[in-house]
């Protein structure tokens, strides 16, 4: 189940479905990630990845493995910003079928 919920957020985020991902996401969500570091809530959250959505025209998410340990799955991704391509890992944590805590490990490109 949280294999099939963890492809459906790939699924959405891929699309730029700002409503796909909010469905998927709990009221007390924390993203952790190397820019913004440390956001808390669901609302706050959204507005980081509706500012991802539109930094850029054409978006991919694309995972390499989807691995789950008991509430926790985690995503080897590529994501493509434009021309920009980035390769990380997610790390989610999930408590009844939502998402509660993302954590993004990504390596950032030097100027």
């Amino acid at each position: 189940m949280l294999k099939e919920l963890t492809r459906q957020y790939i699924k959405v985020f891929s699309e730029k479905d700002l409503n796909g991902v909010s469905l998927l996401l709990d009221d007390d969500f924390v993203l952790e990630d190397p820019i913004v570091k440390r956001v808390e809530g669901k609302s706050k959250s959204l507005e980081i990845v509706k500012n991802i959505f539109n930094s850029c025209d054409k978006l991919s998410f694309s995972a390499k493995n989807i691995y789950m340990e008991g509430d926790v799955t985690i995503i080897e991704f590529v994501l493509m910003l434009d021309k920009q391509r980035l390769e990380g890992v997610d790390i989610i944590k999930w408590e009844n079928e939502k998402m509660k805590e993302l954590r993004a490990y990504l390596d950032i490109p030097k100027d």
